[in-house]
This record gives C-alpha cells, sequence and structure tokens, in this order.
C-alpha cells in the first residue's frame, strides 16, 4: 500500500464505528459484546493510527469524536430499550459528550469556532470514553453488579465535563483579552 493511501485509514475505522453505530440496533443481543470490542477496538487504533502515522487532521479528530459519541449514545439507548439498566443513567454516562456539543453550538452561535477548534482531546475525557465502552462491555454481559460501574462512569463522564468546560471558558477569556489588546 502506497503512503498516499495511508492516511484515510484511520478515518475508514472512524467510518466503520459510524456504520456499527447505524446497525447497532438491528442486531440481536447475542453479537453486542462483540460489536462493543470492535467499535472500542477501531476507537484505539484509528487514533493510534494516525498519530504512528502522523495523518493527524481537525477533520478526522472530529470525525472520530462523532463516531465516538454516536456509537456509545447509541449503544446505550439499546441496552437501555432492552432492559439491561434504566434510561435515567444514560444522560448522566454522557454529561460530558452533552456539554461538549453544547459547547460546539455556543462557539458557533458566537461566531468563535476557533476557539473550540483549540479544545483538543484530553485524558479526562479519553478516561470518560473508556468508562462508556467499559459499562457497555459490562452490559452485554450480564446486569448484576452493575451499580458501582455505572457511578464510576458517571463520575468519570462528569470530571471530564467539568475539565472541558474549564478549558473552553480559559479560552473564550484568552479571545475576550486578546480582541481589547490595541
Amino acid at each position: 500500500m502506497t503512503n498516499r493511501y495511508i492516511r484515510f485509514i484511520p478515518n475508514l475505522l472512524s467510518s466503520l464505528r459510524l456504520a456499527l453505530a447505524a446497525f447497532f440496533l438491528f442486531f440481536p443481543a447475542a453479537y453486542w459484546f462483540w460489536l462493543i470490542l470492535i467499535g472500542g477496538g477501531s476507537d484505539i487504533l484509528d487514533g493510534w493510527l494516525a498519530r504512528r502515522w502522523q495523518v493527524q487532521s481537525w477533520l478526522g479528530g472530529i470525525m472520530d469524536a462523532v463516531a465516538d459519541k454516536l456509537f456509545v449514545l447509541i449503544a446505550l439507548l439499546t441496552l437501555a430499550g432492552s432492559g439491561r439498566f434504566s434510561f435515567w443513567w444514560v444522560p448522566l454516562l454522557v454529561m460530558r459528550d452533552i456539554l461538549v456539543a453544547f459547547t460546539a453550538l455556543y462557539a458557533a452561535c458566537i461566531r468563535s469556532w476557533k476557539s473550540f477548534q483549540k479544545m483538543e482531546a484530553r485524558w479526562s475525557g479519553k478516561t470518560a470514553t473508556a468508562a462508556q465502552f467499559t459499562v457497555l462491555l459490562t452490559l452485554s454481559l450480564t446486569t448484576e453488579g452493575m451499580a458501582p460501574i455505572l457511578w464510576a462512569a458517571t463520575l468519570l463522564s462528569f470530571v471530564a465535563a467539568c475539565d472541558y468546560g474549564r478549558l473552553f471558558i480559559l479560552e473564550l477569556q484568552q479571545r475576550a483579552a486578546e480582541k481589547k489588546r490595541p
């Protein structure tokens, strides 16, 4: 494979995750564990390959993030809909994702998209995503003893939401300070 095609592989992996998200609901429960494992594996692999091959792009990062969020949300809703856990957990588990989505919308509305673009992936977000996939994998196998796992994932989502919120506020403050300078 030539180098000119290598740069598309991370985005193809993100596209695979989007396709898995789109069809997750239609697969029988017996396949959920494997679909979640493939989804999580493709999330790890696409970022690693993009960094290793130095083919990272902001657009690729957005595509990866959107694929992650949609996959996790659809899988959570499917598992909740199957009765494996209560729907009220879903907003708690994705509060970081909700905050980031509203931040993007707000940045677009105030025409400060560059402020949002500076919000790169952070360890708090990666940890929250890992916790979400842990919840999904565990729920695909069992519903026993889930409360501690759900609460831990909720806590990590909250920490990540605070971290990203703080980062965006700092970026907006810096932007406002730069506008005041002559």
